[in-house]
């Protein structure tokens, strides 16, 4: 499959989702678009930088939410204390990515 991200085009794996891929390159394309808006004499590959350094905070605010809210569900399961009814498991997090293996 391939996918055009700020012009360029990218052949990626044929395993992904095309339909989540899709949207992807339409989500990164719109926010490329958005910072060309902004900054309209920058070059379309510095707005892509700009638009990866907006994406990156963005994910680094939302995993900190991310560790505050486990970090209350935690206290609240302390609070419980030793009520048979508390679940004992730990947060799932379904979709959150692994990070890969050092061999």
């Amino acid at each position: 499959m391939v996918i055009s991200l700020a012009g360029q085009d990218f052949r990626i794996s044929a395993g992904s989702d095309e339909t989540y891929m899709r949207k992807l390159e339409e989500g990164v394309n719109k926010r490329i678009k958005k910072i060309q808006g902004r900054y309209p004499n920058e070059s379309t590959s510095r707005c892509a930088l700009l638009a990866m350094l907006e994406m990156e905070d963005e994910l680094s605010r939302l995993s900190a939410e991310t560790r505050e809210v486990d970090r209350k569900i935690q206290e609240l399961r302390q609070i419980r204390g030793n009520d048979e009814k508390s679940p004992k498991a730990p947060v799932k997090r379904p979709f959150e990515r692994r990070k890969p293996t050092e061999s």
